[in-house]
């Protein structure tokens, strides 16, 4: 027989119990986890279901995702391009922005699509320049702004509010 006695024999029992309650412990919380991501991914994919409802709800839309009523439409793609150029000057009017000069660049073809083009130089109260162009931003049809560049205007004795100076190349689209 063997000479080796435990001096605490409940001591190795204590431990095995510990380690044991320990480890069934972490594999509920781990199943806890378990359980909120699955509720999460439910509740993403009950998300995505409703914004792909409301998208089919919403109306036709062209092979590029973009609902008909987000192009410019017109006979000829020139008559398309004064369309949002009308749009335009009544968006700055309606922000109090003084339009220097709208220029139609030249008309892309692009893909089934016909790229408008357009350049835009102008003054605007430094308070309005941010309703203008978010007024852009919802504008539909749709709007893009390729390039921005803003400078400080010049200041008038007469007047004392600060004005930005501002050139805007943007375009809408058209369907061929």
């Amino acid at each position: 027989m063997s000479s080796f006695r435990f001096i605490q024999p409940a001591l190795p029992r204590r431990m095995v119990l510990g380690a044991g309650c320990g480890v069934i412990a972490l594999l509920t919380l781990a199943g806890f986890g378990l359980v909120a991501a699955a509720q999460n991914q439910r509740d993403e994919i009950a998300d995505l279901n409703a914004t792909i409802a409301r998208a089919e709800a919403a109306g036709p839309t062209t092979t590029t995702g973009l609902p008909d009523s987000a192009f410019y439409t017109g006979d000829t793609p020139q008559l398309a391009q004064a369309v949002l150029q009308s749009n335009l000057q009544s968006l700055a009017q309606a922000h109090s922005i003084n339009i220097e000069v709208m220029r139609a660049d030249q008309i892309d073809q692009i893909d089934g699509f016909v790229r408008l083009n357009m350049t835009l130089n102008g003054v605007a109260p430094e308070t309005e320049l941010g309703a203008f162009l978010h007024g852009l931003a919802v504008l539909e049809p749709i709007v893009v702004i390729n390039e921005i560049s803003l400078r400080r205007a010049r200041q008038m004795r007469r007047n004392t509010e600060r004005r930005v100076s501002f050139q805007l190349q943007l375009y809408g689209l058209s369907q061929r």
